[in-house]
């Protein structure tokens, strides 16, 4: 922060009570989400979150979301931490498991013939299939969830 202190004293009189004072400053009043650039900077190129710069500039994140539609600024989509059945993590991204499509398939195939979510839960349970939640368990629920992300039936 820079402040520049001016002081004019008048000619005639020397006692502190005649001096007037200005301050000069060249510090923004304007709330920094209410600055195109700097959101700009901090949401595109430096790549934070809209929660990282409301923690940065000290507002709540809908703050910085309102301003980003604003301004229209796309906002970036980031990928929750949950994993979908049928794929896994990678350093490089989420990647096809292979052994879990085939059982993807293998669902989709008993659903189209007829089956219920609860039939080939039990099934799965019974051939020891791992669950998705690694409990070793299938409910129809998640039968049921798996096969409407996978082929919207």
């Amino acid at each position: 922060m820079i402040f520049k202190l001016v002081e004019s004293l008048s000619p005639k009189k020397n006692n502190a009570s005649s001096l007037n004072l200005r301050l000069h400053s060249s510090i923004c009043t304007l709330p920094l989400f209410r600055n195109k650039a700097f959101l700009t900077q901090k949401y595109h190129v430096e790549k934070l979150s809209a929660r990282q710069i409301a923690v940065l500039i000290g507002c709540s994140h809908s703050t910085i979301n309102d301003a980003l539609e604003n301004f229209g600024l796309t906002k970036q989509t980031h990928k929750g931490g949950w994993v979908p059945y049928g794929t896994k993590l990678l350093k490089t991204g989420r990647v096809s498991h292979v052994r879990q499509q085939k059982v993807i398939e293998w669902m989709l195939k008993k659903k189209r013939s007829g089956w219920s979510s609860a039939k080939i839960a039990a099934s799965l349970n019974e051939h020891k299939v791992p669950s998705p939640a690694g409990t070793g368990t299938w409910y129809p629920a998640s039968v049921g969830k798996i096969i409407k992300q996978s082929s919207g039936l």
